[in-house]
């Protein structure tokens, strides 16, 4: 590994680490205040931990720049917390982390399709192999609490899309204008549309939280959000969309795992089967474009 790549790639790692640990602190958080409750308290909070932050960085965004940042803020972003909030509040930790293995591919789709990457024999293949996973996860492998796992199923999946289109549109503004400030941005202008999840009992809510509520929220924000968002955002920097967004394969089994230390979940048999196919997939797409970048190296 080039040393110039030694720091990102530590970045990455803890990046991993983080979002292994994190999916199971949401699903919890979820349960306790209802997922859209959640995404007022949590849109709230990050919100006012960012904006003094903003203010040291200097909040200055130039205004043709605006429309690529409330694309990535608004969509990316915010469309990522709507769907893995209510897909981990009716999906077993290991279902919901499955289903969050196409992200690779979904990135690479639509890096494909904005021109920004090159479609390849092994992608064309990988996202066939992962498709049939998938519907064989939503056709026998969902597993729920006493949500409905279909519904949550159906969110996590529309919430992985939304996070391909934060990687893919955020990388020009990570390098314009740094890591920090994108994140920082992005993560304050999802406290607007939170707003419309407001209810009566918002208020209540955020003022009962339990001990281990209150804690799950301080970790998600400070270290789940602002911190790993800006340890993703610079490495989204450093390296192509699709290489950063194949190291979210290993987030998978890592969210079953925590799922069962944290919940006592036993990850089904279905699930894990549907997950390894959709696995094999990322796997093959992305060690044919590594193939091919060697091939062309040498």
């Amino acid at each position: 590994m080039k040393s110039t790549h030694l720091w990102p790639a530590l970045a990455l790692a803890a990046t991993v680490i983080v979002w292994s640990v994190t999916p199971n602190l949401v699903r919890a958080f979820a349960l306790e205040t209802g997922p859209g409750e959640s995404i007022v308290i949590r849109m709230i909070t990050n919100a006012a931990f960012c904006i003094p932050l903003i203010l040291l960085a200097g909040p200055r965004i130039e205004r043709k720049d605006w429309p690529a940042l409330a694309l990535v803020s608004f969509i990316g972003n915010f469309g990522y917390y709507i769907g893995s909030n209510y897909g981990f509040a009716n999906l077993s930790a290991g279902a919901g982390g499955m289903i969050y293995a196409t992200n690779p591919l979904l990135i690479a789709a639509l890096a494909i399709a904005v021109g920004s990457e090159k479609l390849s024999l092994p992608v064309i293949l990988g996202m066939l192999i992962s498709f049939a996973g998938t519907v064989y996860l939503f056709a026998d492998g969902l597993e729920g609490g006493s949500g409905n796992p279909v519904f949550g199923g159906v969110m996590m999946l529309a919430g992985c899309a939304a996070w391909a289109v934060y990687v893919v549109f955020a990388k020009p503004l990570i390098m314009k204008y740094g890591p920090v400030k994108l994140t920082l941005w992005s993560t304050i202008l999802c406290a607007l549309p939170a707003l419309f999840f407001a209810s009566s009992q918002t208020v209540n809510t955020a003022l009962h939280l339990s001990h281990n509520a209150i804690v799950a929220l301080l970790i998600m924000s400070l270290i789940g959000t602002i911190l790993s968002v800006n340890l993703w955002n610079y490495t989204a920097g450093q390296f192509q969309s699709t290489s950063v967004g194949a190291a979210l394969y290993l987030i998978p089994p890592c969210i079953a795992l925590f799922g069962w230390l944290v919940f006592n979940e036993a990850t089904g048999l279905n699930t894990l089967i549907g997950g390894f196919i959709i696995l094999i997939g990322v796997g093959v797409a992305e060690f044919g474009k590594s193939l091919k970048l060697a091939k062309a190296a040498t």
